[in-house]
């Protein structure tokens, strides 16, 4: 037998022996490393420590979470995008580890990394004076393709560790192509007009959950829809913003 042969049959002996001893379920949720961080974790401790590694530097802008210049203003904060929106609280940097934890959880119907996501934007959550979080909801078309919504399951957790009730006072009234799916300069046209709020919003301290902030476009077309139903104040609590050079 070759050393070629002898290094794929221990490969594959060791493979049927990991596979046995740790379950594809019981492995990080990034890498796939069996060896979690703790038990009820779904990440290894290298997964973990590079989570620790992507969230938003303590020289962001601290209204929009954008990142700025020494002794210049925000240019997002000063941009039509945050106009309706009086703050963002975020964990994370979207990258690395952190897109391929948030894509589990949306794209691949991986609830197990929900409660990850949800303690981490509890704890970005450093003001709780809110009437209700508010989900980005999706059209009924789009919610049928995906069978549920991210941003309600994010809501309902964080209403578990927060105690700031959910409430769906927002509709998605028109059907367009998903922004991850848009170029950058068509995402803000994407979504003018395609959501309505409830009557139930009037007045409220609204906080508005989804999972990432690219441009802004989604989330600012939401807060103009609470706005004009009367809604106190709109803020947005997301997992990750997407990050751009300066």
């Amino acid at each position: 037998m070759t050393m070629l042969r002898i290094r794929r049959w221990i490969e594959r002996l060791w493979e049927g022996a990991a596979g046995a001893l740790f379950p594809r379920a019981a492995n990080c949720l990034i890498c796939g490393d069996p060896r979690r961080a703790e038990e009820s974790d779904c990440l290894c401790p290298r997964c973990r420590a590079a989570l620790r590694q992507k969230t938003v530097p303590p020289g962001a802008c601290p209204r929009c979470l954008s990142p700025v210049k020494d002794g210049e203003p925000c240019r997002f904060c000063k941009s039509p995008m945050m106009k309706p929106i009086e703050k963002v609280y975020a964990p994370f940097r979207y990258a690395g580890e952190v897109r391929l934890l948030i894509h589990a959880f949306k794209f691949d119907a991986c609830g197990e990394a929900l409660p990850t996501l949800a303690r981490a934007m509890a704890d970005a959550l450093t003001e709780r004076d809110f009437d209700c979080l508010t989900p980005v909801p999706l059209h009924p078309r789009r919610l049928r393709q995906r069978g549920f919504n991210q941003a309600l399951l994010l809501c309902r957790e964080l209403t578990k560790l927060t105690g700031i009730p959910t409430e769906e006072t927002l509709l998605r009234t028109i059907y367009h192509r998903p922004q991850s799916r848009t170029p950058i300069l068509q995402r803000r046209a994407n979504v003018e007009g395609a959501f309505a709020a409830k009557e139930s919003a009037k007045g409220k301290r609204v906080l508005l959950l989804d999972d990432v902030r690219t441009t802004g476009s989604t989330a600012r077309a939401c807060a103009r829809a609470l706005r004009d139903q009367g809604a106190g104040s709109v803020s947005l609590c997301v997992c990750a913003v997407v990050y751009r050079k300066k």
